[in-house]
């Protein structure tokens, strides 16, 4: 019993970092900026991600304190570092721009910020529960029915067709939220937005009774009157100022509980269409086949280790090994994102008519190969490794030769990907034999070499590799030709559609007119508000 006891504090400690780092992922934000802001698989795999970031970053720091202090000690202690780590003038940079990185993988702010500008960019329709609204409530502020209707028939008589209509629009946009905060399914969404839409009530009753003063003062007005046009444009600038940041905080909410509470595209387009906006939203960038690669990556390394009859200088663990494959699949990991999210962020990275971005392969397969170094590096450098391997003794040599496969990955990825976008087809399932089929070459005669540079570099350290068959070797490059395949059949076609949906609705957006000056139609452009 004795022997469990340190695999149970280090357990303990383990829920303890997972804890903090999950409370952690959201500074320097509220838990519900972040939540109810963001697609919910987004939001948890984004902290899911950060959590196992700092349980590994726990685990390594527990078993290199335990070599010094003893490994009972060690674990009090590193979970004493862990919180003070934030505080620490270098590791905070560290943890900020990991903070940083995965609440960009939750895609916060970027993914409300788009949406809203999708709705913003959208023409409105406004409901049928609007004109009543606004009868009702701006009679109970003593404004005569006939003067309301007058105001609201976009004639121009009392208030400019731009005013009257966007306070239309504000009083759709209210009582389609009213209605929504019936739905039991955004209960949670409306009670962590409560204090926003209180807020948001009083503005609306402010912009009710300053609007019911201003039409009270148009009584008396006649067409004829040059000085009382001239006070329907005043008083219609007035009313289009007071429902402008009003409309701007319904079309926020509105983007918030379509992402954080509908989890399909179709559905939130729907929600989005029921207050009467018709827009597109992008397609969301699939995590799905980064999570099987992942898994897969993760099998393939640790695969060989169960068909390796080794000798005790060579022995691996089973702590090593789950360790260092995990390592290993994080690293391809973020090979596979330096290969996507810059073409589907940057130009710098997207091909153009006639050439591939050449200079963007040398700049991302670098920082793939930095990066994956670094991830190789510290695991070996901190866990357990047997003697006569050579990342025990040279650990950053074997992760700079390891790492060579990430830089290959990128790379290859980026160009596979390149070429489809030049194509331009429709059907992304095209070719995607071809691609897998190439990046199973690529990823075989890599791991080939790979082999060949192992046993050259630890025979230049006075090492000897371990006996293992041709057969053995054989079956772990084909692994890695299987692990190939699967990453250029699923990578770059799944990208290629997400970036090519996302550039052909920005087109279709720009073609069909809908801007922000729908408000005020621009065929009477003599009854638009004034600038």
């Amino acid at each position: 019993m004795q022997s469990l006891d340190p695999i149970v504090a280090l357990c303990l400690g383990a829920i303890a970092i997972c804890v903090v780092s999950a409370i952690d992922f959201h500074a320097p934000f509220e838990i519900t900026d972040i939540r109810y802001a963001v697609m919910r698989d987004r939001y948890y795999f984004a902290v899911l991600a950060y959590v196992a970031i700092a349980v590994v970053f726990y685990f390594f720091v527990a078993i290199l304190l335990s070599r010094g202090i003893g490994f009972v000690v060690s674990i009090p202690a590193t979970i004493a570092f862990m919180v003070l780590a934030p505080h620490l003038p270098l590791l905070r940079w560290v943890i900020d721009f990991l903070r940083t990185m995965a609440q960009a993988l939750a895609r916060y702010p970027q993914v409300v910020e788009t949406v809203i500008v999708a709705i913003a960019r959208s023409p409105i329709s406004v409901t049928e529960r609007a004109r009543p609204e606004l009868q009702r409530e701006l009679e109970g502020y003593g404004v005569p029915a006939g003067l309301i209707e007058k105001a609201l028939n976009d004639d121009n008589q009392v208030l400019a067709v731009g005013a009257a209509t966007m306070i239309k629009q504000v009083a759709s946009l209210h009582t389609s939220f009213v209605e929504l905060r019936g739905n039991k399914r955004f209960a949670r969404f409306f009670r962590a937005r409560k204090a926003a839409f209180d807020e948001m009530e009083k503005q609306y009753r402010r912009m009710l009774r300053r609007s019911a003063r201003a039409l009270l003062l148009t009584e008396d007005i006649t067409v004829s009157d040059v000085d009382a046009m001239e006070l329907v444009l005043e008083i219609s600038d007035f009313i289009a100022e007071e429902c402008e940041d009003l409309r701007v905080a319904y079309q926020r909410r509105l983007a918030e509980a379509a992402l954080s509470v509908v989890d399909r595209r179709d559905s939130r387009m729907e929600l989005i269409s029921s207050f009467g906006y018709q827009t597109i939203l992008p397609q969301p960038l699939p995590f799905a086949p980064l999570v099987i690669i992942f898994l897969l990556d993760f099998v393939v390394s640790v695969a060989p280790l169960f068909f390796m009859n080794l000798s005790k200088n060579y022995e691996v663990d089973s702590l090593t090994g789950g360790l260092s494959s995990a390592a290993h699949a994080v690293a391809l990991t973020i090979s596979i994102f330096f290969a996507i999210y810059p073409k589907a962020s940057t130009n710098f990275a997207r091909p153009s008519l006639y050439a591939l971005p050449w200079r963007s392969y040398v700049v991302f397969g670098a920082l793939s190969y930095l990066i994956g170094n670094f991830v190789l590096w510290i695991t070996y450098s901190t866990i357990p490794i047997a003697p006569g391997w050579l990342a025990s003794g040279h650990p950053l040599a074997a992760s700079s030769l390891l790492s060579l496969i990430f830089m290959a990955n990128t790379v290859v990825l980026s160009i596979l990907l390149d070429v489809r976008l030049r194509a331009d087809r429709l059907d992304y399932h095209e070719a995607r034999l071809r691609d897998g089929a190439t990046h199973a070459v690529v990823m075989a005669s890599s791991m080939l070499c790979l082999l060949i540079g192992f046993t050259l570099v630890s025979r230049h350290f006075g090492l000897n590799m371990p006996y293992i068959s041709w057969l053995h070797y054989g079956f772990i490059v084909a692994l890695f030709g299987v692990l190939g395949f699967v990453m250029g059949y699923l990578v770059p076609s799944t990208a290629e559609a997400y970036i090519e949906a996302n550039k052909l609705i920005r087109k279709s957006s720009a073609l069909d007119g809908s801007r922000l000056e729908w408000a005020a139609p621009a065929s009477q452009p003599s009854t638009q508000l004034r600038s």
